[in-house]
């Protein structure tokens, strides 16, 4: 498993239960500015207080903590961290991206 941390904007949360009814799955599609690249990433139960976080704060810049993992196969992007960038940092951000 690999695990990257990026300055990303969370676009929209969503939820939906399992078949079963049993789960609930819960994504975040984020999108990167560097390279205008939308990506979507699950959000497990363990960490529903930072679905909550993201969906009070949508279409804000923040840091994300991604966990990359693979199974069976198949690769996954897990959001394990979500800090809002405020508007100091955020401003700061921007004018080192342009230099």
């Amino acid at each position: 498993m690999s695990k990257f941390v990026a300055n990303c904007v969370v676009m929209g949360v969503k939820s939906r239960p399992s078949q079963d009814g049993k789960r609930i799955f819960r994504n975040a599609v984020l999108y990167f500015e560097e390279d205008t690249t939308t990506l979507e990433a699950s959000v497990s139960d363990e960490h529903e207080s930072l679905y909550k976080l993201m969906e009070a704060n949508k279409m804000k810049l923040a840091h994300v903590t991604i966990n990359l993992r693979e199974y069976k196969g198949q690769r996954f992007l897990d959001v394990t961290g979500y800090q809002p960038v405020t508007g100091a940092m955020a401003a700061s951000g921007k004018d080192q991206a342009k230099s």
